[in-house]
């Protein structure tokens, strides 16, 4: 058990029983709860707010989502449950945040989750290359009985609790160098999230990754430090890369989810119909935000062809190639993951 993972667990118990009392005895109205029937949801648990953090800014269709979100909760539980967004790392950066669950700092990271990977290895599973052949794919794994089971996983190995897993969208490059094929990344000067598997995967591409923080990209590319960067089309409008880039190529080599993570100890102290609640408003909202990914991509990409930036349409399947063996050699232990991810594929 990593470190980060043992301080969360020791403190979360403090904080839960800090914050249950503080909303006038919640903790006392779970127990009365699982002998209500659910009968009045209203009349079982008192009132609470719970902070939720997300790092994009309000015009973001994942801040759409998170809005949907907050708004069923409310439905779900008679007014009782409110959910606070602050978007635009208000509350901090989304690795404060996810550290702060136990704390209180937030309750709730709506984010990728991807960035449990400082906590737990399995949650590389998001970022890895060429795993979905289509959206349908991505829902039937994620929507389904795999995806609940890895959710599951790797909140079980960080003391996290994963709920819904929506798609934010699919990973494109926005450059200044050409590229129409994989030997045009050799060296390339590429900027990846701060997250292991993408640094990874483009070295063994044979680029030259550059770990950096999203906020830093814009001006890094203009100044030449880097050559370019991976986001899915809202992302990356959302960065302007339409402003310091010439090109997108559609490499779509990361279908990127988002979920809605709090710590297990904190959950698990929530009255059961707020969990409930949790749970049936992350699965609508997730779904919700698949749909709003699909639908603006195509939005998204004409800010591109606007700017004058010219789309490349690569041929795919050389760069699955490409990565053929990558998780094998560098991420082993995902395999077993990809092996389920590819056996839930619908066509």
């Amino acid at each position: 058990m990593k470190m980060k993972k043992l301080v969360s667990l020791l403190m979360a118990a403090a904080m839960c029983a800090t914050l249950l009392a503080g909303c006038g005895g919640s903790s006392n109205s779970n127990s009365s709860s699982g002998s209500s029937n659910n009968s009045d949801s209203s009349a079982s648990a008192e009132k609470m707010s719970l902070k939720m953090h997300l790092s994009c800014g309000t015009t973001d269709y994942v801040y759409t989502a998170g809005e949907k979100f907050a708004e069923l909760v409310d439905a779900k539980t008679n007014g009782n449950l409110t959910i606070e967004l602050y978007p635009s790392s208000s509350l901090g950066t989304t690795a404060d945040c996810l550290e702060g669950l136990a704390l209180g700092a937030c309750n709730i990271v709506f984010d990728s989750v991807g960035n449990l990977a400082a906590l737990t290895d399995l949650a590389n599973i998001d970022a890895a290359p060429y795993l979905y052949s289509s959206v349908d794919h991505y829902r039937a794994v994620w929507e389904g009985e795999v995806g609940a089971k890895i959710r599951e996983d790797i909140g079980a190995d960080c003391g996290m609790t994963l709920l819904g897993y929506g798609l934010q969208g699919i990973r494109v490059m926005t450059t200044n160098k050409p590229v129409h094929s994989v030997s045009d990344v050799k060296g390339m000067k590429l900027r990846v999230p701060t997250i292991s598997i993408y640094l990874d995967t483009w070295s063994w591409l044979g680029a030259a990754p550059t770990p950096m923080a999203a906020a830093d990209v814009f001006t890094a590319i203009q100044q030449n430090t880097v050559d370019g960067q991976e986001n899915p089309y809202g992302a990356s409008v959302g960065l302007s890369m339409q402003e310091c880039c010439k090109y997108v190529t559609e490499t779509n080599h990361v279908y990127s989810g988002c979920s809605f993570i709090l710590d297990t100890n904190f959950f698990n102290g929530l009255p059961e119909e707020y969990q409930t609640a949790l749970r049936e408003a992350a699965d609508e909202a997730s779904s919700i935000l698949t749909d709003l990914a699909v639908d603006m991509a195509a939005e998204k990409k004409q800010v591109f062809v606007d700017a004058g930036c010219e789309i490349i349409e690569p041929d795919i399947t050389e760069w699955q190639a490409a990565v053929d063996g990558f998780l094998a050699e560098k991420y082993p232990y995902l395999t077993e993951y990809a092996d389920m991810i590819t056996a839930a594929d619908p066509a």
